[in-house]
């Protein structure tokens, strides 16, 4: 009868250590998928971040074509500009040439006589 006692308290202590295994194994499982799902998002986010360094890296070299196109931008301007400067300086100086030039008398032109002629 001892020992019908005896196994069935192992049998108790069996069950339970299999009721416990169940558990830890359930929670496990449940860690593991939590885990997985932590590392796909973390993936999902470095690969995000390669792409926003890419196109960092576009952004910045597009912006250095920008400044190099906007320096020749500002050259050209500063050429016009000055072409434009001594353009009214030239018009400026023609002008008051002119008004400082004295005027000649105009030409006196001899009419010729008309003839009538009736036919």
């Amino acid at each position: 009868m001892i020992y019908a006692i005896i196994a069935l308290a192992e049998g108790v202590v069996i069950a339970l250590l299999a009721i416990l295994a169940f558990f830890a194994l359930r929670a496990n499982s449940r860690l593991t998928r939590e885990k997985n799902a932590a590392m796909r998002a973390l993936e999902e986010a470095l690969a995000g971040k390669e792409a926003l360094k890419e196109q960092n890296g576009r952004l910045n070299r597009e912006n250095a074509e920008f400044l190099d196109s906007l320096k020749e931008l500002r050259l050209l301007y500063n050429k016009v500009f000055q072409e434009r400067e001594e353009l009214a300086a030239r018009s400026t100086a023609l002008s008051e040439a002119l008004e400082a030039r004295p005027t000649l008398p105009a030409k006196r032109v001899v009419r010729k006589p008309q003839t009538t002629e009736e036919a």
